[in-house]
């Protein structure tokens, strides 16, 4: 009995030791890959479905905390064993895990520390009414275009940013790892005034720091700041909605309404962190993205990071654009590149090993490419009517510009060509990627009455954008305070639906749940999980079954699984029903708890419906007491 519960104790210990490890890993993991965010961006990121996501990043994570983790508590157990069996009566188990937990916790402060945790929960408390008070509504503003409109091509590139650059130019390093592009904004136009040496671009507020936030920012003047949890609601369920921000105008609306044809081209499923559903509502775009291409275009089966790399995206890019400009219509072609994506981006077929770091060979290879695109762009008949924006999306998750120094601004690269405007102001602008908004409409020969739109100034006037007038630092603190007209404005409606529990079927050792009347028509399925807390497979783990709910015939769906018995078991089993979107899961729609124990084969069942704790529900379904 002794050595029962010795080894009970060792077993416990050796757990928590693996919890603190992996907790202090995750955290070490997450500054390194989202140490540039705040926790709002993160918490963003982290709640979008993982539909169309790069799985790369999951392999970086499990690589870096999970493994380790793993590995480490491996080691501690064996070696204790082994020095257990030779008399020693060093207590390496409980030392280990002291150590594990200092270690955890440390990294767990300094994680909130570097993310500013106590900022945003004494920040969440406090409101603000910045954003409202600065907001100028399009539909409340003249918008005069011209008699022969132009096109525009949008191109965002993927955490563009200035700092790339040298440090003549404006940048960090010594070497200059975008020569082509920083020539193109030296030729064209970056607002960084005519006797500018160094390079100028737009910086990226709060809210603005990740793809679908930077896009966000740019077409309607506004951050994306999604209230993360509204009536139990949390952000992923945007996909889930009708509409992403129905009340705000943006540039994709503006152009809609004038006869544009808006267009979205990226390498990657549009469906990831809500991007097909706000250029779906806001401007009714057509989608040119890897689901298109995977029908139309790329082999079968082909797949290259996120979708298909950039190489293919201009390849593409070009095609459309003779389809677009054959129609007569003028359009508006929005294009995303991916090659640059954090942690290291992709080596393309292109790519020269110039360099130490893949990240920056990557870098230049999109220099060179985006170079050549815009290059090709210059020599077809539509490009004299035709505005050209690139920019970059936001700064680099990438841990490529930490070494910058703390008085260093960080800048997404910027430059408009072919514009229909000359700035007013021959000088360097402050600014930001919510002025791009009034900005593109006005290199495409719009006239803005009041140079005012969403928070963005029309930066080719005279008037001082908000960064000009308040500087940064007060801007960032009056973001990161609640915004009641911001939450608003996202109508975020919560998901409902009515699901029946049933009994656990002891004959058969399954569990079964019956969804009926969801309230939300974009819903076309289920996934549904089962979670056996201790209940133990082959590799040490808790037994998990995913699968997806059936049409009950009746208009609702129907979830049932085969509860494992092949050994005891006394524990918690948690089914969770998780919608699906467009092929993709979206949110978690509800969770339940069943207490259930029984013996080898199932025999001597006794369970009972409870909390998370294990307490009985009252009124709960069960043949056994809590």
């Amino acid at each position: 009995m002794k050595q029962r519960r010795k080894t009970a104790a060792a077993v416990i210990l050796l757990v928590l030791t693996a919890f603190f490890l992996l907790v202090g890993r995750s955290a070490q993991w997450a500054l390194e890959e989202w140490g540039g965010l705040n926790l709002d961006e993160i918490l963003y990121t982290l709640t979008q479905p993982l539909h169309g996501t790069d799985p790369g990043i999951l392999r970086n994570y499990a690589f870096y905390a999970v493994l380790p983790a793993a590995a480490a508590v491996f080691v501690i157990g064996t070696s204790a064993l082994f020095l257990d069996k030779k008399g020693w009566k060093i207590p390496v188990i409980p030392v280990f895990c002291v150590i594990a937990a200092l270690f955890g916790i440390f990294q767990t402060v300094r994680f909130g520390s570097r993310l500013g945790v106590l900022d945003y929960l004494k920040n969440s408390k406090e409101r603000s009414t910045y954003i409202e008070d600065n907001y100028v509504d399009p539909e409340e503003v003249e918008l005069t275009f011209p008699e022969k409109k132009r096109n525009l091509i949008y191109l965002y590139l993927e955490s563009m940013e200035v700092a790339y650059s040298d440090r003549e130019n404006g940048g960090i390093f010594e070497e200059n790892y975008i020569p082509e592009l920083t020539q193109i904004a030296k030729d064209t136009e970056d607002f960084g005034g005519s006797d500018a040496v160094q390079l100028n671009g737009a910086s990226s507020w709060k809210y603005t720091t990740w793809t679908m936030g930077g896009m966000f920012a740019a077409t309607t003047g506004l951050p994306l700041k999604i209230p993360l949890e509204t009536q139990g609601v949390d952000t992923n369920y945007m996909s889930t909605q009708d509409s992403f921000f129905p009340h705000i105008t943006a540039l994709g609306d503006i152009l809609l309404r004038e006869g544009y044809v808006n267009d979205l081209l990226i390498g990657s499923d549009a469906t990831f962190g809500g991007r097909r559903l706000y250029f779906s509502t806001h401007g009714d775009y057509q989608f040119h993205d890897y689901l298109y291409y995977s029908e139309h275009g790329l082999p079968p089966g082909y797949k290259a990071f996120w979708g298909f790399e950039d190489q293919k995206l201009f390849s593409f890019a070009k095609e459309r654009l003779g389809e677009l400009a054959s129609t007569g219509q003028p359009f508006n072609l929005t294009m995303l590149t991916v090659d640059t994506h954090y942690p290291n981006g992709y080596v393309c077929s292109e790519c020269e090993n110039t360099y130490a770091s893949q990240y920056a060979n990557v870098i230049a290879c999109s220099d060179r490419q985006v170079a050549e695109f815009l290059e090709w762009c210059t020599q077809q008949d539509w490009y004299e009517d035709t505005a050209i924006v690139v920019s970059g999306d936001h700064p680099t998750m990438a841990t490529f510009c930490d070494g910058a120094p703390e008085d260093y601004t960080r800048k997404v690269y910027t430059a408009y060509l072919n514009p229909a405007a000359s700035p007013v102001r021959d000088e360097m602008r402050e600014y930001s990627t919510v002025d791009n908004f009034p900005t593109t409409l006005a290199a495409m020969g719009v006239q803005i009455e009041g140079d005012r739109l969403g928070m963005g100034t029309n930066l080719f006037s005279d008037l001082d954008t908000l960064e000009e007038r308040d500087g940064a630092q007060k801007i960032e603190s009056e973001l990161s305070k609640t915004s009641a007209w911001m939450s608003a404005q996202a109508h975020v409606k919560p998901v409902t639906a009515d699901i029946t529990y049933g009994p656990y079927d002891e004959e058969n050792s399954t569990l079964s749940f019956t969804i009926r009347n969801v309230s939300s028509d974009r819903i076309d399925g289920f996934r549904c999980c089962m979670r056996m807390y201790g209940y133990k497979t082959a590799a040490g783990s808790d037994y998990i079954k995913w699968i997806s709910a059936q049409p009950d015939g009746e208009g609702g769906w129907y979830a049932e699984w085969k509860v494992p018995n092949d050994q005891d078991y006394n524990g918690i089993i948690k089914l969770q029903a998780t919608c699906m979107v467009d092929g993709a899961r979206s949110h978690v729609l509800d969770l339940h708890y069943y207490a259930v124990s029984f013996g080898a084969g199932g025999e001597n069942c006794r369970w009972y419906e409870c909390d998370t704790s294990g307490k009985k529900l009252e009124g709960g379904l069960g043949n056994a007491d809590d």
